[in-house]
């Protein structure tokens, strides 16, 4: 085997998981430095129950290993423990006594022990020169992802607890500290892909928070694909929000390179209720002194999740991108639980769906798939009629249909049940007009009294 070229045997450990390469190193001193770089995977997972900073800042070190991360997630997740633990009861509830309790107990007893080690680590957001030293060192990380929702335990009965929904604890301070650490870092690298999954929105308004976000202009206009979910918090006064907007529109400008963005907006007080956007403040231009809108120039993906906005301001937004929007989704699950429907739809408070489809229809040469889904409603909630609808998925985020098993169909029929009051309806009719043509769908009752 020693006689086999180079390019073969990086063949197999491409084929290799960890334990795999470790062994395979062992058959010979060729083979060992060949797969030197494949010790290291590919991605890094962090989490602040491990000191994976000093680890990931040693790898950085490393002459050999530093290019072998590419991609990067930082999970700052924290765990309710009061609902979490009220919820893994109830969801084990109708086990034996005695392997639920042992069950209980195992999982934990391995969270405290876990807890214990994190409270002896400093704080994240002190480590911020670490984190910028690890940063400057990694020549191939291009994609990083930031979340605050998946579960950062390897213990299932905690990952179950957060497959439902359920058991997330939330700071918001903590958070923002954190956030702009790795800001801060970021503007030491050159990007392709970044996801934020739940940025609070008042980030954007103090300058001392934005600084850090626009310090990043050159790092944000390397970005391909950007994916920003928004924590908006329940009150935010009109001079504040308006800082906000106006910051988030600044990161959105600077990244000029985008060829897929998505923007959803999350009110976990008020799950249902959608964030007001106005596009001609997120992207100003236009205006009396002749400034051009602005425009993604290679704009292809774009996904609208959890807003409430005005037909023709949505409208003109885009149409700007007609000429490169391939793919187009409005809507998703928002926060809704595995049981309840999808809620992060999208509102038009003033206009109507048919006038914004109808306005779109043939305007868009390139585009070949749309998706809706959630609740829908257009008009004004004080009139006496107004359109609401309820879509659901037809396919994922990455456009692969929605295929459902035995339970999950059951699922789907206990939503479909629950919001019988509200039409419930598919986007395959809205797709097919927007990219063929035709008549404009029926969509149930279009027009519902309130």
């Amino acid at each position: 085997m020693d006689s086999l070229p180079v390019e073969l045997v990086q063949l197999v450990y491409d084929y290799c998981d960890g334990p795999s390469v470790r062994a395979l190193r062992l058959a010979s001193g060729r083979y060992a430095d060949v797969g030197y770089e494949y010790l290291i995977e590919p991605h890094f997972n962090a989490v602040e129950w491990r000191d994976d900073i000093s680890r990931l800042r040693s790898i950085a070190g490393h002459d050999r290993l530093r290019g072998s991360i590419r991609s990067l997630t930082f999970n700052f997740t924290k765990v309710d423990e009061y609902t979490a633990r009220h919820t893994s009861f109830f969801q084990h509830y109708f086990e034996e006594p005695g392997e639920r309790n042992a069950l209980l107990q195992d999982a934990w007893v391995r969270y405290y022990e876990l807890e214990e080690t994190a409270r002896k680590l400093p704080p994240f957001h002190s480590r911020s020169t670490t984190v910028e030293e690890a940063f400057k060192r990694l020549p191939n990380l291009k994609d990083l992802e930031i979340t605050l929702t998946k579960c950062p335990y390897d213990i299932p009965l905690l990952q179950e607890v957060f497959q439902a929904g359920i058991g997330r604890k939330r700071d918001r301070n903590q958070v923002c500290k954190n956030m702009n650490a790795i800001v801060s870092a970021i503007r030491h690298m050159r990007l392709s892909s970044l996801s934020i999954d739940q940025l609070p929105l008042e980030i954007f308004r103090l300058a001392n928070d934005r600084r850090h976000w626009f310090d990043c202009a050159r790092s944000f206009s390397s970005l391909s694909r950007l994916s920003l979910v928004l924590d908006t918090p329940a009150n935010l006064l009109p001079s504040a929000r308006h800082r906000a907007i106006n910051g988030l529109g600044g990161v959105l400008h600077y990244s000029v390179n985008l060829t897929h963005l998505s923007l959803a907006f999350h009110n976990y007080h008020s799950p249902m209720q959608k964030f007001h956007l106005s596009f001609a403040a997120l992207f100003p231009g236009g205006g009396c002194g002749g400034a051009p809108e602005f425009t993604y120039a290679k704009l292809t993906d774009l996904k609208l999740e959890g807003i409430s906005c005005g037909e023709a301001d949505l409208k003109s937004f885009l149409l700007r991108h007609g000429a490169t929007l391939e793919r187009l989704r409005l809507g998703g699950r928002g926060l809704a639980k595995p049981d309840e429907c999808s809620m992060g739809g999208v509102h038009l408070h003033e206009g109507s769906f048919r006038g914004l489809f109808s306005g779109l229809r043939g305007k868009m040469p390139r585009l070949g798939r749309f998706h809706m889904e959630g609740d829908a409603a257009a008009g004004d909630y004080m009139a006496s009629s107004r359109e609401v609808y309820l879509f659901s998925p037809v396919t994922d985020d990455e456009w692969e249909p929605i295929v459902l098993g035995g339970e999950e169909k059951q699922r789907a029929e206990r939503r479909e049940g629950l919001a019988a009051c509200v039409k419930t309806v598919n986007c395959l009719g809205l797709e097919k007009f927007l990219v063929d043509g035709g008549e404009y769908p029926r969509l149930g009752r279009e027009v519902v009294a309130s």
